[in-house]
C-alpha cells in the first residue's frame, strides 16, 4: 500500500505538474490568441492604410496626368491659335495689298478720264474762244464799216 501511495503521490505531483504546465500553456495560448488578434487589427488597419494610400496615390497620378494632358491642350490651343494669327495677319496683308492695288487702279482710270476730260474741255474752251475771237473780229470790222459809214455821212453833210 505504501508503494500505492508513493506511486499515487508521484502521480498527484506530477498531475499537478501538468496540471501547472496546462496552465501556464493555456495562458501562453490565450496571451498568444491576444497577441494574434492584436496583429490581425494592426494588419487591417496597415491594409487599410495602405489601400488609402494606393487610392490616394492613383488621384494623384491621374490628377498629374490630367494636368499634363490640360498642358498638352493648351500648348495645341496655342500653336493652333498662333497658326490661325500668323493666317489671319497673311490674309489681311494680302487683302490690303489687293484693295490698295485696285484702289490704285481705280484712282489712276479716274485721273486718266479726268485728265481726259480735261483735255476735251479745253479743246472746247479753244474753239468757243476762237469762235468769240471770230465773232469779236466780225463785230470789230462791222463797228469799223459802220464807223466809216459814220464818217462818210458826216463828211458829205459838211460838204453840203
Amino acid at each position: 500500500s505504501s508503494g500505492i501511495n508513493a506511486e499515487y503521490g508521484g502521480l498527484e505531483e506530477e498531475n499537478a505538474l501538468l496540471h501547472g504546465r496546462s496552465k501556464g500553456l493555456q495562458e501562453s495560448l490565450e496571451r498568444a490568441q491576444h497577441s494574434a488578434t492584436r496583429h490581425k487589427r494592426e494588419v487591417v488597419q496597415l491594409t487599410q492604410r495602405c489601400n488609402t494610400l494606393k487610392t490616394s496615390l492613383a488621384q494623384a497620378i491621374n490628377i498629374a496626368e490630367q494636368s499634363t494632358l490640360q498642358k498638352l491642350e493648351l500648348a495645341e490651343i496655342l500653336q493652333i491659335s498662333d497658326i490661325q494669327d500668323k493666317q489671319k495677319r497673311t490674309f489681311l496683308k494680302e487683302t490690303s495689298d489687293t484693295r490698295v492695288k485696285e484702289v490704285k487702279k481705280v484712282a489712276n482710270a479716274k485721273l486718266k478720264s479726268c485728265a481726259e476730260i480735261i483735255k476735251e474741255r479745253e479743246i472746247e474752251h479753244e474753239k468757243n474762244i476762237a469762235i468769240l475771237n471770230e465773232r469779236i473780229g466780225k463785230l470789230k470790222s462791222r463797228c469799223h464799216a459802220k464807223d466809216e459809214r459814220i464818217q462818210s455821212l458826216t463828211s458829205s453833210d459838211k460838204s453840203l
